[in-house]
């Protein structure tokens, strides 16, 4: 809400309709449902059409709702990177020369 609000300043508009306007940018996004209780919130949300954001703008929006790496992926990013235990078995040709993972492990693993 932060940046909204920091980005609705410097453009003199509401949050909402840096929100709405911020959603257009979106590729492949050609439309947003809007609600309204009020003429006025109707209208200032239809203005959203005609605020155009910088670069800047919509990279400080992007970066604040940026949720990172999201679950499943952050684990599966894990797993790709650790050592299945069954290798050794399945695969000793691997191993001869300390494994796939030698260089990662640092002295210690060394042989």
């Amino acid at each position: 809400v932060d940046a909204l609000k920091e980005v609705a300043a410097r453009h003199g508009a509401s949050p909402a309709r840096v929100a709405i306007a911020w959603v257009l940018s979106r590729p492949g996004v050609s439309s947003v449902i809007i609600a309204a209780r009020k003429t006025e919130q109707l209208e200032d949300n239809i203005r959203a059409v005609d605020l155009r954001l910088s670069d800047d703008d919509v990279r400080q929006l992007d970066a604040a709702s940026d949720p990172g790496v999201p679950y499943p992926k952050w684990m599966v990013l894990q797993l790709d990177t650790a050592e299945d235990p069954r290798s050794k078995i399945l695969h000793p040709e691997r191993y001869t020369e300390g494994g796939p993972w030698k260089d990662l492990r640092g002295p210690r693993w060394s042989s």
